[in-house]
């Protein structure tokens, strides 16, 4: 098996992740070290704990709306709104499955999706959108990343097999 040192990166987290490290090589080349790794569309950034970084994200999420709501000026506010959780949704959702979002983050995914509904039905930043939810039989954002993140702790606590697993779970459950 060959390493490609080009392709390879240093990414370290814990309590010792400022410690400089002397040149870590594969070979004659030597491995760059990141601040930032993406991995599955997702942004991780070094701090004493990982941390998922959701700015990249929310970047997407409104650069996609915007996208939306230009081409589909013409189209019914219940068409919009299809397109808007077809489209953007599952950009700031993508992962929320196995991430343990701090509230900041949280808050910050359900103000995306609020200026969404906003966006297309025409209402004002000081505009509470729990009653357009309701009325079109919409859950709030945070009772959808609820569910998907419960399923996916039950699947991986139940699959006996894999042995780390078994160990990361064996105190939660």
């Amino acid at each position: 098996m060959v390493f490609n040192a080009k392709k390879s990166a240093l990414f370290a987290v814990g309590k010792a992740y400022e410690v400089a490290i002397d040149c870590l090589c594969i070979g004659y080349d030597s491995i760059s070290r990141i601040t930032s790794l993406k991995y599955l569309g997702m942004f991780f950034t070094v701090r004493q704990k990982l941390k998922c970084d959701i700015d990249y994200s929310v970047h997407k999420f409104y650069t996609v709306a915007n996208t939306i709501y230009s081409h589909s000026k013409f189209a019914s506010e219940i068409s919009k709104l299809f397109l808007m959780e077809t489209f953007c949704f599952p950009l700031i959702s993508c992962g929320c499955e196995c991430i343990n979002y701090d509230s900041k983050n949280l808050c910050q995914l359900n103000v995306c999706c609020n200026n969404a509904y906003r966006k297309v039905f025409g209402m004002h930043a000081w505009d509470s959108v729990k009653e357009l939810q309701f009325f079109c039989n919409r859950l709030h954002f945070l009772y959808n990343l609820r569910p998907r993140s419960h399923s996916f702790s039950l699947t991986v606590k139940t699959d006996s097999r894999n042995y780390i697993n078994r160990m990361l779970y064996k105190d939660i459950y």
